[in-house]
């Protein structure tokens, strides 16, 4: 299962439009009525200006008329090939994907009891219980990653109504914000894959016995970091979008951390029962006492 959707998720990681277009046919059709409106939205805004300027002398303060015809020009062109202007920060993004390196595909090979040979006593459920918690967190990250690539893909597709918006100064603070957010995705996307090469990484190594907590504490904590990471470049002053879905995110979290604990104190208990100890009382019955010499 967990390879199965290892080795579809590599195809969000082409960051283009390739293969949004390919699974979702009727996007074309709506890019073209997005030029549309935002074409009609760059004249609307323009005459809209116009008028405000043409009225200047009652009071209303307005743009100066040369300049909101030299902005709509200028922006008008943009409007033309903003779907090229996106491209080169795909290009971008996939420069340094390659440097990262996508992997072409993924093995991931639950864990077997004799992993956990030295925990013989409990060795079954420790198995179940690990191989539970990384594949759901491993799974819930593949749901986030897709939901980013959909997000860069229509920011792509709305790309002629931001452009529109910068015909005017006015207006132009939306056109900041969509672009901002535009880099944003881009630069997301490529930590996706950094922290997907984190995690194989980490599934690669082999943990044997009591390991295997430290082991399993530093994935999952991979993994979060990976679905956090959109709210550190937020803090960072980037402004990328919030992904996630905080309906029902308290569960899996108290889910794993009750795994987690179920985990250590099962080789707590299984390690006490194979510790020697230093001597045995014998409690069957009361101590001998000594005779008179």
């Amino acid at each position: 299962m967990v390879e199965y959707l290892l080795d579809q998720l590599m195809e969000l990681f082409n960051v283009d439009l390739s293969y949004f277009a390919e699974r979702v046919p009727v996007i074309d059709d709506i890019a073209n009525i997005f030029v549309a409106v935002g074409w009609a939205l760059l004249i609307g805004n323009l005459a809209y200006q116009a008028m405000r300027s043409m009225a200047s002398g009652v009071g209303i303060e307005a743009k100066e008329p040369g300049r909101l015809f030299l902005r709509s020009a200028m922006f008008s062109f943009l409007l033309l090939v903003s779907r090229q202007i996106c491209a080169i920060g795909f290009d971008l993004s996939a420069t340094v994907m390659e440097m990262l390196q996508v992997p072409d595909a993924v093995t991931f090979d639950p864990f077997g009891e004799e992993t956990f040979d030295t925990l013989p006593n409990a060795g079954w459920l420790i198995v179940i219980v690990v191989n539970i918690v990384i594949q759901w967190q491993l799974i819930r990250l593949f749901f986030e990653v897709a939901e980013r690539y959909v997000i860069l893909c229509v920011l792509t597709y709305c790309a002629p109504l931001a452009f529109a918006m910068g015909g005017s100064k006015s207006t132009g603070d939306i056109f900041c914000g969509w672009l901002r957010m535009f880099a944003s995705m881009c630069v997301l996307m490529v930590f996706n894959l950094m922290f997907v090469k984190l995690v194989l990484s980490a599934l690669s190594t082999d943990p044997n016995g009591a390991a295997i907590i430290p082991w399993a504490m530093l994935v999952v904590g991979i993994v979060r970091m990976a679905k956090k990471m959109d709210g550190v470049i937020l803090r960072i002053g980037l402004n990328p979008a919030l992904t996630g879905d905080t309906l029902g995110a308290r569960f899996p979290s108290a889910f794993t951390a009750m795994a987690l604990r179920s985990i250590a104190s099962v080789v707590t208990r299984t390690a006490v029962q194979n510790t020697p100890s230093a001597g045995h009382r014998n409690t069957s019955g009361p101590p001998p006492r000594e005779g008179p010499l």
